[in-house]
């Protein structure tokens, strides 16, 4: 899973990630509807996913339609990598506006009764899950679509307002 920052916003590490946004199960969890997330995925915080404030100015994983920006990496690091979030408790989110591609997002709405699609100028919203989504599921509008993937470029290209 990848962000792409295409014009970036603040970076933002201030704050320390929660536990939970180590060890959250991605692959096969409940409310985990998109088809991007695979077995091979990493639990914890994947680059992509929406970040939102919990106790203590601590960062972790949305899971309720609240927005403080979006992950640039993974919490779990990269194999072969040093894992610097791990070492340092802090992961880089992008807060304020700016243009990213990711190819984390919801491919199933919330009830997973029918695919999300993505057109050009669509409005994005934050699922319960976590990810970005054009299903309008409440929460404040995060951004819009700037480019909508395809079979042979799977990547979400969106404005953020977060």
């Amino acid at each position: 899973m990848a962000l792409r920052i295409v014009y970036p916003g603040d970076r933002n590490t201030l704050s320390t990630l929660a536990s939970g946004a180590y060890t959250r199960q991605n692959h096969g969890a409940a409310g985990a509807t998109s088809s991007r997330i695979t077995a091979d995925t990493p639990d914890g915080a994947l680059g992509g996913m929406i970040a939102k404030y919990s106790g203590n100015y601590e960062v972790d994983i949305s899971d309720n339609h609240t927005a403080a920006g979006i992950f640039l990496n993974d919490a779990a690091g990269s194999p072969f990598e040093n894992t610097p979030t791990v070492a340092s408790g802090k992961l880089v989110m992008m807060t304020s506006q700016g243009s990213y591609e990711t190819d984390l997002y919801e491919t199933r709405n919330e009830a997973d009764s029918a695919d999300v699609t993505y057109t050009a100028g669509a409005n994005l919203y934050v699922s319960d899950f976590g990810l970005i989504t054009s299903e309008d599921t409440g929460s404040p509008i995060i951004g819009t679509v700037a480019k909508a993937p395809t079979s042979t470029d799977p990547f979400l290209g969106f404005n953020s307002n977060i």
